[in-house]
């Protein structure tokens, strides 16, 4: 048997009379009454202290201090946005491409070509490591272009 709470160890009397049917209510006495799911009428004590949706305390400027800011200065302090050292993370998965198909690039000429491509993209998003990629990929182009020619002449 589950631990009794207010809801359910409440009397089961009827709601008072200008309670409508299925709504909750304030009752005679201080006293909260709702119709439970089997169609009782439960009724618990009022909380002493009523809620209050009081406003947010305000931050140093003055504005409301709310729990996520959408933007600004203040969505910084939560990380969402990035910072200007720090990159996108479009750019990021560009140049871990760039990186991965330089590899290929070494064996495969035309993988090395999208090495470059990808590297380029991420380098034009502002992108440091898209910029070292792009290199990387034209020198290890460059290599595989110059193995297959070896590799096919001999």
């Amino acid at each position: 048997m589950s631990k009794p709470t207010p809801a359910t160890s409440a009397d089961s009397g009827s709601l008072p009379a200008g309670t409508p049917a299925g709504a909750p209510g304030m009752a005679s006495g201080g006293w909260i009454a709702a119709r439970g799911g089997d169609g009782q009428g439960r009724s618990t004590p009022a909380p002493d202290v009523p809620e209050q949706a009081g406003p947010f305390p305000s931050g140093p400027d003055g504005t409301p201090r709310v729990p996520y800011p959408d933007n600004g200065p203040a969505q910084q302090e939560y990380g969402s946005l990035a910072a200007p050292d720090e990159e996108l993370p479009g750019a990021r998965a560009l140049w871990i491409l760039a990186f991965t198909f330089a590899v290929l690039g070494l064996f495969f000429p035309l993988a090395g070509l999208i090495a470059i491509g990808c590297g380029a993209l991420a380098w034009r998003k502002g992108s440091g490591r898209g910029k070292i990629a792009t290199f990387v990929a034209i020198a290890t182009t460059l290599v595989g272009l110059i193995l297959t020619i070896v590799f096919l002449a001999t």
